[in-house]
């Protein structure tokens, strides 16, 4: 049996933990910001990995904060040791990449702080990593972190277009090719 909902509930979507979470259609996939902050266009990151989107296509997020969150359900499927950077496949099938910061590997995990695992299950807005932001400032590092989908061909993407969010706030729409 169907759950009855309103308009404003089915347009918004439910909302668990503080994390909105969207309403499902069949196909479409909705990735909420792994942090608080200022989304800027891919191409705009200073590395140029990122930028000329070798890993795949996506936003960055220049963050306000020093949580990130998962910004979808799925599976951790690769978390670096210097808990800088988490890979996690969604439910709906997207390969996402979250990278802190630019050269923060050779930090070796200092400033770093992971609260999952390779292998764990996770769901949209379940705390992944902290950092400590205003340290890795003061030690000169740029933060924009890239989220992006290295898998992006098999999906159509819509990104925001930039401004402040929050975390579980919508940053890319994936639709599944078919």
């Amino acid at each position: 049996m169907s759950e009855k909902r309103g308009f404003s509930s089915w347009f918004l979507g439910k909302k668990k933990g503080g994390i909105q979470t969207p309403a499902e259609e069949p196909g479409v996939e909705r990735l909420g910001s792994p942090l608080a902050g200022t989304v800027i266009g891919i191409e705009q990151v200073s590395d140029k990995v990122f930028a000329d989107k070798i890993l795949g296509d996506g936003v960055a997020i220049i963050p306000a904060g020093g949580k990130v969150y998962s910004p979808a359900d799925g599976t951790v499927e690769s978390l670096l040791d210097s808990h800088h950077a988490v890979c996690i496949l969604t439910t709906g099938g997207a390969e996402l990449l979250i990278h802190v910061g630019r050269d923060t590997v050779s930090l070796n995990g200092k400033h770093f702080s992971a609260y999952v695992k390779e292998g764990d299950k996770v769901k949209r807005g379940q705390l992944l990593l902290t950092f400590e932001r205003e340290a890795l400032l003061a030690e000169g590092f740029d933060l924009a972190t890239p989220v992006v989908v290295s898998n992006g061909d098999e999906f159509t993407m819509e990104k925001s277009q930039g401004g402040e969010v929050r975390p579980g706030d919508t940053i890319i729409t994936l639709t599944k090719n078919t």
